[in-house]
C-alpha cells in the first residue's frame, strides 16, 4: 500500500493511501512507551495532519511497548485520543501490543467502531464497511 502524504514525527508517522481519503493510517516509533504527554502531543500532531476533519483511523500499534493507565484513559476520551476520529481499526502481529490492544478496547469500550485486526487487508475492508454503514443517507425528494 502506497503511503501518500507521509509526515513523521517522533513518536509516530502518518500517511494516507489513496483507498479513501477520509481514512488515516499512522504508526508508532518502535518501542514506543507512551505516557499522557506523548498521548497528548500524538492527538495534536493527527488533529494538525487532519486539518480537523474527522477521519476514520488504520493505527499499527505494532511498535508501542507500553501506555500508562492516563494515557489509555486520554487516548479513549471524546475530548482527547477520540477528537476526530469516526473509527478505529487497530493492527498488530506483536504479542505485547495485542494484548494491550485487545484489554484496552474490551476495558475501555471506545465510543467510536473500534476493532482489532492482524491482516490490514481485512481492517481496511472493516474500515471502509463502517464508513459506508455510516454514511448520511441521501433523501429522495418528490
Amino acid at each position: 500500500m502506497e503511503r501518500l502524504n507521509l509526515k513523521e514525527y517522533k513518536t509516530t508517522s502518518f500517511w494516507m493511501s489513496g483507498v479513501d481519503d477520509a481514512i488515516i493510517f499512522w504508526n508508532y516509533a518502535p518501542g514506543l512507551e507512551m505516557d499522557i504527554a506523548i498521548a497528548r502531543e500524538l492527538v495534536q500532531h493527527r488533529l494538525e495532519y487532519t486539518h480537523g476533519k474527522p477521519m476514520y483511523a488504520m493505527i499499527d500499534v505494532t511498535n508501542l511497548k507500553a501506555t500508562t493507565k492516563e494515557a489509555r484513559d486520554f487516548m479513549n476520551s471524546r475530548e482527547g485520543g477520540l477528537k476526530g476520529l469516526l473509527g478505529g481499526a487497530f493492527l498488530s502481529n506483536n504479542v505485547v501490543s495485542t494484548l494491550l490492544v485487545n484489554l484496552y478496547l474490551k476495558v475501555s469500550r471506545p465510543a467510536i467502531p473500534a476493532r482489532f485486526f492482524t491482516d490490514r487487508e481485512e481492517a481496511l475492508s472493516w474500515l471502509l464497511k463502517i464508513k459506508k454503514e455510516n454514511a448520511p443517507r441521501k433523501v429522495s425528494t418528490p
